[in-house]
C-alpha cells in the first residue's frame, strides 16, 4: 500500500474501487435481467446506492461511502431510506466506514433501529504497486478464452451458491471494456474463475478484484491464491496505482481462507466497514 496515503484517502480509495466495480456490472447486465430485476444505481450526498428490487439480497442491495467525502447528516440517511423504500425494497444495508464522519453517526443509525447484520463487517484491503508473491497451485490460472467463459461463469456461480441467471450476467462481462475474466483449470476441465476491473479515478488508475472462486471438489490446491496473485500483477502491469478487494469478516470461530490469502498476497487492511441492516 502507498505510504504517502493517509488512512482516510485509502478508506475512500477502497470503497471508491468497489462502487465503480458494482455500478459497471449493473450496467453490464443484459437488458431483459436488467429489467427483471429493476437493477440501477443512484447517488445520494456521496454515497453509491445498489438497488436490485427483484433480487432480495443485501450484496445487490446495499448503499457504500456515506462520510468519507464530506460528513453525513440525518437527512442523507433519511434520503437513502427513502429510496429503498420507494423501490419496494425492504432488506439493504447501509456500510459505515470507522473512518467516514461523524464518528457518532453508527449509534444515531442505532437510535433509529439499525442493527448490526450475522455478517457484522467487512474488511476493506488495499494493496500498492509492489509485485506479489508467487503463489503455487497445481491448478492452470488464466485469462478465460471464449470458448471457456460460458463454464467459468458458471463455476463461479455454482460456487458462491447464486442463481443460474448469474452466470449469463457475469458473462456479459467478457470482452467489456475494463474487465477482464480468468479461468481456473484442472487440465480441461473449468474449476473457478474470477474478475479484474479497472477504471480511472482522481486519485489514479484503480483495480478491483471480485467474483474469485473455486468449486468445492478444487479448493485447498492453491488456486485461489494464485488467481489472486496472477489478477494483481495483470492490474499492476496495466498501470493500476491501487489494487482492491473485500471479504466478510469471521464470525465466532469460523475459518477464513479468503482474507488469508489476501494477506499472503500482500494486501492491507484499510477497515473492518461495518454493516447496517436497515429497520423492517
Amino acid at each position: 500500500m502507498n505510504p504517502t496515503l493517509t488512512p482516510l484517502e485509502a478508506a475512500r480509495i477502497a470503497d471508491d474501487a468497489e462502487a465503480l466495480a458494482f455500478a459497471d456490472l449493473f450496467d453490464a447486465a443484459p437488458a431483459p435481467l436488467r429489467d427483471t430485476l429493476g437493477l440501477r444505481v443512484e447517488r445520494i450526498a456521496d454515497a453509491t446506492l445498489l438497488l436490485a428490487p427483484g433480487l432480495p439480497t443485501p450484496m445487490f442491495n446495499r448503499a457504500m461511502g456515506l462520510g468519507l467525502v464530506r460528513p453525513a447528516d440525518e437527512s442523507a440517511v433519511a434520503a437513502i431510506a427513502d429510496t429503498y423504500r420507494g423501490a419496494g425494497i425492504g432488506a439493504w444495508w447501509l456500510h459505515w466506514n470507522p473512518l467516514a464522519a461523524p464518528a457518532d453517526l453508527p449509534a444515531r443509525l442505532a437510535a433509529q433501529g439499525y442493527t448490526p447484520p450475522a455478517r457484522r463487517s467487512w474488511a476493506k484491503m488495499l494493496h500498492g504497486r509492489e509485485a506479489p508473491p508467487a503463489m503455487p497451485t497445481g491448478l492452470g490460472v488464466a485469462p478465460a478464452r471464449d470458448d471457456q467463459i460460458a463454464a467459468v461463469t458458471r463455476a463461479i456461480a455454482r460456487a458462491f451458491e447464486m442463481p443460474p441467471f448469474m452466470a449469463d450476467w457475469l458473462a456479459a462481462l467478457h470482452g467489456r471494456a475494463g474487465w477482464r475474466t480468468y479461468a481456473v483449470a484442472d487440465g480441461d476441465e473449468v474449476v473457478g474463475g474470477g474478475c479484474l476491473f479497472q477504471t480511472g479515478h482522481e486519485t489514479g488508475t484503480l483495480a478491483w478484484l471480485g467474483m474469485g472462486a473455486v468449486l468445492p471438489s478444487h479448493r485447498r490446491r492453491g488456486g485461489q491464491g494464485a488467481l489472486m496473485a496472477r489478477r494483481i500483477a495483470d492490474a499492476i502491469a496495466d498501470g493500476a496505482l491501487h489494487v482492491v478487494t473485500e471479504t466478510g469478516e469471521a464470525m465466532a470461530g469460523e475459518p477464513n481462507p479468503s482474507l488469508g490469502n489476501m494477506q499472503r498476497c500482500g494486501f492491507v487492511r484499510v477497515a473492518s466497514r461495518l454493516n447496517f441492516a436497515a429497520p423492517a
